[in-house]
């Protein structure tokens, strides 16, 4: 015969058993689930402290160019280009340089934008503009002017020249222009397009 005591121990076993099974394996796997969101909450904190150690570092070199780098920074690559004002400063250049203003029109955007991102994804090539500029004049008003188109405020690339001859010693001249910008794109000035 197997004494009582015997039973009262086998059945505690199969009671510890069934507790370590039901109650306290489940509250180990929770707690494991719990160590492993802190371990990537902490990763996470790292990852957002090293962005804003960036971003004060970033700060602090913006806020020390001076006011008036800053404007002249502004006007040579603005972030958006005003189509009216630019047609109108390729017609003030024109006259400047004593050449008989033709015509100037916007042709659009340049697409030939390369896919390039920095390492943040951030697409950091400027945004290229083309416009045409037809004028008429002798060569040393053309010399004259495209002279005054590199001394602008803000890039004015000659991307394309044409030039035809016609009497008298005139010359009539074609200049494909591609100005930039960083951000957006104004077309006539009210209505605004943000890229």
């Amino acid at each position: 015969m197997i004494p009582q005591g015997l039973f009262t121990q086998i059945g505690m076993v199969i009671i510890s058993a069934a507790v370590i099974v039901t109650y306290i394996q489940p509250i180990f796997t929770e707690i494991g689930v719990k160590q492993k969101d802190i371990s990537i909450y902490q990763d996470k904190i790292k990852s957002v402290s090293a962005v804003n150690d960036k971003l004060d570092s970033l700060t602090a070199r913006l806020n020390s160019v001076s006011t008036d780098d800053n404007r002249r920074l502004l006007t040579y690559m603005p972030d958006e280009i005003d189509s009216i004002s630019v047609i109108r400063d390729l017609y003030l250049i024109s006259n400047q340089a004593g050449v008989f203003y033709v015509d100037a029109q916007y042709e659009g955007e340049v697409e030939d934008r390369k896919a390039s991102a920095s390492s943040e994804g951030v697409d950091t090539d400027p945004r290229k503009y083309s416009f045409l500029l037809s004028v008429e004049g002798t060569y040393s008003q053309i010399k004259g002017l495209i002279s005054l188109l590199e001394q602008n405020n803000y890039p004015l690339e000659i991307h394309s020249l044409d030039i035809d001859q016609l009497e008298g010693g005139f010359l009539s001249v074609n200049l494909s222009l591609v100005t930039y910008s960083y951000k957006s794109f104004i077309i006539g000035g009210d209505n605004k397009i943000e890229l």
